[in-house]
């Protein structure tokens, strides 16, 4: 048995099912350390969209954030996407997603400035194309050995051509209003890809056990962050002793149960979701479901730290709508997924809808709440959820073991 950072011992591309050529692994794929050394790149990255929230969130601030947020996460799916396809993880490769990663890291640099100034605009865009960029190249160079990737370097590399086009464009407008519309279109454009060219990237194979390790270590990613917020606002914090100890008891609690419930109940175990090989639909609803998911969680990570460092009675409407919001949203984009996988009737898309309703419910007691009694009632309805999760993940579970 190989340690982390190990690759595919081997692989074998078994029978097409549902036009989707499915890949069979022999012995284990893992993520290599190549990757997870891209991973760190993308951490900065997030934690500058985060950081954007500030001190004092507003929904502008929130907005932005959010919305920078969407064009980082789609480049690392992209980079996620295209290593899970093809990974020789050899020099060549390598020196190739570095120019890539380089391009990430300029994201990371510039992203913090985004609206604020055209250098910062100038930067951003720059480093995200290029970024892509090397996407478009590392498909052509896969494609000499493998025919398969060729529409998908047609599909994709007219996309970025055009979509290319406009972010650009939207840096060359006066006005911040155009140019963040150009913005908008041209990131649904690259999103809409997967289903506007789905038949013509379906021969390309996937392997599912990757894809889930994968978008695990990005959630991982994300809750760090809400960690760093609940740390480091410990550490600022002016609160007497007895109410740093209860708030953040209850942030770390809160933290501790979003990772519980989105490895517990999200079936990212071995041999769960396994449609997600046969199945575009149900790939597609797993990819773009994770989008949801994991904004919620940066969201509230970004509350976190002020909701835990602040030295006032009650919270801002503002903070804790984004701290109780960002809650709402993973959860219910959790039970959307689920429900994709499990079906309507799973009893944890309800236990999570309902969960969703309660922490909604907090909102209009906000500023009336202490805030240890905010985020301590927030945790508390965690908890409760993801207890209550339990016996519904264990036979389904269950299940999937007898029918495989």
């Amino acid at each position: 048995m190989r340690a982390w950072g190990s690759r595919r011992i081997g692989r074998r591309v078994g029978p097409v099912c549902g036009g989707i050529r499915v890949t069979e692994a022999v012995g284990e794929r893992r993520a290599t350390w190549f990757e997870l050394f891209c991973d760190l790149v993308f951490v900065a990255a997030v934690g500058q969209v985060v950081h954007r929230v500030g001190e004092q969130p507003t929904g502008g601030s929130v907005a932005g954030a959010a919305a920078l947020f969407v064009p980082v996460w789609w480049t690392w799916v992209l980079y996620t996407v295209r290593a899970n396809r093809f990974d020789p993880d050899d020099s060549a490769h390598r020196l190739i997603t570095v120019v890539g990663m380089a391009a990430v890291a300029a994201m990371a640099v510039f992203v913090g400035g985004v609206g604020h100034g055209t250098g910062a605009n100038v930067g951003f865009v720059a480093g995200y194309l290029g970024a892509r960029g090397v996407i478009v190249f590392s498909y052509a160079w896969g494609a000499r050995s493998d025919p398969s990737f060729r529409p998908i370097l047609r599909s994709f590399g007219t996309m970025s051509t055009l979509t290319g086009s406009v972010w650009v464009l939207g840096l060359l407008v006066p006005g911040d209003s155009v140019r963040y519309g150009l913005w908008a279109v041209a990131m649904a454009g690259e999103l809409s890809l997967p289903f506007l060219a789905r038949r013509r990237i379906a021969a390309a194979s996937h392997d599912a056990e990757h894809l889930r390790e994968r978008f695990g270590l990005f959630t991982i990613i994300v809750i760090g962050e809400a960690v760093l917020g609940c740390t480091g606002g410990l550490a600022d914090g002016g609160r007497d002793a007895v109410s740093t100890g209860l708030i953040g008891l209850s942030a770390f609690a809160l933290c501790a149960c979003v990772w519980w419930m989105y490895f517990n109940a999200s079936a990212t175990r071995v041999g769960g979701h396994e449609e997600i090989a046969t199945s575009a639909v149900l790939r597609d609803v797993y990819v773009f479901g994770h989008l949801p998911t994991q904004l919620g969680i940066a969201v509230t990570g970004a509350a976190i730290g002020t909701v835990v460092g602040g030295d006032d009675r009650h919270v801002s409407r503002a903070t804790a709508a984004c701290l109780l919001g960002g809650i709402v949203l993973f959860l219910v984009a959790g039970a959307g997924v689920r429900a994709a996988f499990a079906g309507s009737r799973d009893a944890t898309v309800w236990i999570r809808v309902g969960a969703a309703a309660m922490v909604s419910a907090l909102l209009p007691a906000a500023g009336v709440l202490p805030v240890a009694g905010l985020i301590g009632a927030t945790a508390t309805i965690l908890v409760v959820t993801a207890a209550a999760e339990g016996p519904a993940t264990r036979r389904r579970l269950a299940e999937s073991a007898a029918r495989g």
